[in-house]
C-alpha cells in the first residue's frame, strides 16, 4: 500500500552539468504533474511525464528541475577571433593613415553585428537525457520509498479501526435479539390498540405485522456489513493502487450502519450506531491519502 504524500531528491554532477531533481507529492483523484523546468529543458517534458506515468499512478506531482551547464550542451555565446583581429587591425590602420587621436575601445568593436554569435547546441536531447532520466529515477525511488512507508502506517491504523468495526458489529448482533423483543413488544402495544376498536381492519392489522416485523430484522445488514469488513482487509493486503476501492466499500459500510441505525428500536444499538459511522469516517479520511 502506498500514500499519495510523499517527498523525494536526487541531485547529479559531473564536470559539465548539474542536475537537481525535486518532486513533492499530495493526493489527487488522478495522476497530474506539474513540471518546472528550465528553459533549455522543456521539450523534454514529455519523455518526463512518460517516465513518471510508468512508476505512480494517483497523485499530484510538482516536478522542479534545476539544471547548470559547464559548455555542455546549451547554446552559448562565441567571440568570432578572426574578425576581432581584422577590425583591430584596420581600426589601427585608420587611426595612423589618418593621424587620428584617443585609443581603440571596446565601443568601436560592438559597432560590428557580427563580432559575437550563438554557437547552437547540437544533441542536446541525446546529451543530456541519460543524465536526467538518471535524476528522475533516483528522485522517484526517494519519492515511493517515503510514499511506501507513509502507507505502511496508513495500513497500521486502518487495520486497527477495521478491529473496532468488527467489535462493534458483534455487539449489534448480540443486542439483534433484544431489538426485536422491543418491536414485538412495541407491535403487541400497537395490535391490542386495534382490537379495541369496534371494527378491526384484518388487512390494515397484517399489514402493521408485516412492517414491523420486517424492521425489527437487522440480522441481513449485520452480516453484509461483516462481508465489507473482510472484503477491505483483503484489499489493504492487495499491491497496487486500491485506493478507489477501499473508498467505495467504505460507502457501503456506511451504507449498512445507516439501514440498521433506522431500523433499530434499541438506543444502545443506535449509540453504537453512532460510533459505528464516526469510525468509517475517521478511515475514510485515511483512504483520501492512498494511492
Amino acid at each position: 500500500m502506498y500514500s499519495m504524500t510523499g517527498f523525494g531528491r536526487a541531485d547529479l554532477r559531473t564536470k559539465q552539468i548539474t542536475i537537481s531533481v525535486e518532486i513533492a507529492s499530495v493526493n489527487n483523484r488522478y495522476l497530474e504533474c506539474v513540471f518546472r523546468l528550465p528553459r533549455q529543458l522543456t521539450f523534454m517534458e514529455p519523455r518526463l511525464k512518460e517516465l513518471v506515468c510508468g512508476r505512480l499512478q494517483r497523485g499530484r506531482l510538482n516536478i522542479t528541475i534545476n539544471y547548470e551547464d559547464y559548455g555542455f550542451g546549451i547554446d552559448r555565446v562565441v567571440l568570432n577571433r578572426s574578425l576581432a583581429d581584422d577590425i583591430h587591425q584596420q581600426l589601427s590602420a585608420l587611426k595612423k593613415r589618418y593621424k587620428l587621436k584617443g585609443e581603440i575601445e571596446m565601443a568601436h568593436f560592438l559597432a560590428f553585428p557580427d563580432l559575437f554569435k550563438v554557437a547552437k547546441a547540437e544533441d542536446l536531447e541525446k546529451k543530456v537525457w541519460p543524465y536526467l532520466q538518471k535524476a528522475t529515477v533516483t528522485a522517484l525511488d526517494d519519492l515511493i520509498a517515503m510514499r511506501r512507508r507513509e502507507g505502511a502506517n496508513l495500513k497500521k491504523d486502518m487495520l486497527a479501526r477495521i478491529k473496532i468495526l468488527r467489535d462493534g458489529i458483534k455487539k449489534i448482533e448480540k443486542m439483534a435479539n433484544k431489538n426485536f423483543e422491543m418491536y414485538r413488544d412495541k407491535m403487541t402495544r400497537r395490535i391490542n390498540e386495534l382490537l379495541d376498536k369496534p371494527r378491526i381492519d384484518q388487512v390494515r392489522l397484517e399489514e402493521e405485522v408485516a412492517y414491523m416485523t420486517e424492521r425489527a430484522d437487522i440480522s441481513e445488514e449485520c452480516v453484509r456489513f461483516s462481508s465489507h469488513l473482510t472484503q477491505f482487509r483483503a484489499d489493504i493486503g492487495q499491491n497496487g493502487a486500491v485506493g478507489r476501492r477501499l473508498n467505495f466499500i467504505l460507502q457501503e459500510l456506511n451504507r449498512e450502519a445507516n439501514t440498521i441505525g433506522a431500523k433499530s428500536a434499541n438506543p444502545e444499538i443506535s449509540h453504537l450506531v453512532v460510533e459505528l459511522k464516526e469510525e468509517i469516517e475517521r478511515i475514510r479520511e485515511q483512504v483520501q491519502n492512498i494511492e
